[in-house]
């Protein structure tokens, strides 16, 4: 997935971006603001768009019948509650408990891993979220997850979870996914 950055002298806040229509922007399909800029995003590969549509039905069948202020979400702003007012982010999915995002997913496409740099910065961007204490990325191409765990002490650890006979473990909401469920609506190795 491709991102280009709108030319604009304009510097927005989140709170600005969040509450203006996308279609204000321009015809792409979806925009995030990073440090005040206003950035396009191309539409993704049909594997990256399965994957994002079946996510949020399997975290709602797994959310049914659990406490209502959590709820499965696709396409939801949020923005860093610290130094960066200035950017909002999209993910893929998030969970959100009451009105703070818990659980953000997030599908990496082959594209997005050659830059690596702007993916550690948009985990960094997720993680300064207020309520997030899970922040995932799911990789299109293979079947592999990275998650990022807030700990107790404030610290972000990182596990791996590799294969199709594995299981992705939610521990701030309390629920697994199996990987072969993420990935059931695209062929990838695993």
């Amino acid at each position: 997935m491709r991102a280009t950055t709108r030319g604009s002298d304009r510097v927005w806040t989140a709170e600005e971006f969040l509450a203006t229509n996308q279609y204000e922007f321009g015809d792409a399909w979806r925009y995030e603001l990073v440090d005040g800029v206003i950035v396009a995003h191309d539409a993704p590969a049909p594997d990256h768009g399965a994957i994002v549509a079946g996510l949020p039905a399997a975290l709602g069948v797994r959310l049914a019948g659990r406490p209502n202020d959590r709820r499965p979400e696709s396409g939801g702003g949020a923005a860093p509650t610290q130094q960066q007012r200035p950017t909002a982010r999209i993910p893929n999915a998030m969970i959100r408990c009451g009105q703070l995002p818990r659980v953000t997913f997030d599908v990496v496409s082959p594209s997005e891993l050659r830059a690596w740099r702007a993916c550690d910065r948009r985990r960094q961007h997720l993680q300064n979220i207020e309520g997030v204490q899970e922040v995932v990325e799911i990789y299109q191409d293979e079947a592999a997850i990275h998650v990022y765990r807030l700990g107790a002490e404030g610290k972000w650890s990182f596990s791996a979870v590799d294969g199709l006979d594995a299981v992705l473990s939610l521990e701030s909401v309390g629920f697994e996914i199996p990987l072969a469920e993420i990935y059931q609506f695209v062929s990838v190795a695993g």
